[in-house]
């Protein structure tokens, strides 16, 4: 359960693939500032995004024209570490970062591997970069996507990182969390049990995303580092005081267990 503004759980219980900790702003190039298909396709690498439906299959292989029929229940929050374009084939692959959860509730537990690789087929050799990206977003998509493809726009556009915070207090309607990520154990605590609960504050802005991120209880083995690692994806409702949006403090307690 996650409850903002004061002290919030989020629960990470399976395996993962040590990342490096980049900070990147979590949007497709727009098509028109892609002069070419595989100028889009190497914008994606670094990117932190959702991988919809087939988070349990370490390969996946699709027809352009499938895509939008993808079925599956098992939805995972990934950055990408390499994509290619060859004659009108995408091959991307990926690492997981953790699980996305959906107003408090977390999607489908997936049993899947730490290295995954996708490909699409069936594009034209010159295919145009707009029809390009709409394909790719069906099935790797930013947060604005993933939440408009559950029925619940987020139109925000990002705002500056200095935003004065309030306090929560009687008069603030409190932030709400619309999307959240579950983020996944480091190889080193993995290997080593480590488990345990830490404590991160920041703000969330006026814009629905989370600023000044600061660590405030940590558990170290790189366990501090991918719940950091997955901010850049979580959207809220801003807090509201007297009928407008305010930026405000909030805290999350993140705990890592095995079970």
């Amino acid at each position: 359960m996650l409850t903002f503004a004061t002290s919030n759980k989020t629960h990470a219980s399976r395996p993962a693939t040590l990342l490096a900790i980049v900070f990147f702003a979590l949007v497709f190039v727009p098509a028109a500032n892609c002069q070419t298909s595989d100028d889009f396709v190497h914008s994606l690498v670094r990117q932190k995004l959702f991988l919809r439906h087939v988070g349990e299959q370490q390969y996946t292989k699709v027809k352009k024209d499938k895509l939008r029929g993808l079925a599956g229940n098992c939805d995972l929050a990934v950055q990408i570490e390499k994509a290619t374009w060859d004659r009108g084939k995408v091959r991307i692959e990926f690492a997981i970062i953790g699980i996305p959860s959906l107003g408090g509730k977390m999607s489908t537990q997936c049993h899947s591997t730490a290295a995954h690789q996708l490909e699409v087929t069936g594009f034209a050799r010159d295919e145009r970069t707009d029809s390009l990206a709409a394909s790719i977003g069906e099935i790797l998509q930013t947060p604005e996507q993933y939440l408009a493809a559950q029925g619940t726009p987020f139109n925000l556009s990002p705002g500056p990182d200095d935003e004065v915070a309030s306090k929560p207090c009687p008069t603030v309607v409190p932030v709400k969390s619309l999307l959240t990520v579950n983020p996944e154990f480091s190889e080193e605590a993995r290997k080593a049990k480590h488990q345990g609960d830490l404590v991160l504050g920041f703000v969330v802005g006026t814009d629905g995303r989370a600023h000044k991120l600061r660590v405030l209880r940590g558990l170290g083995l790189g366990l501090d580092e991918m719940a950091l690692n997955t901010f850049s994806l979580w959207r809220f409702t801003p807090a509201r005081q007297q009928d407008k949006p305010v930026a405000c403090e909030s805290t999350v307690e993140v705990s890592f267990n095995f079970y």
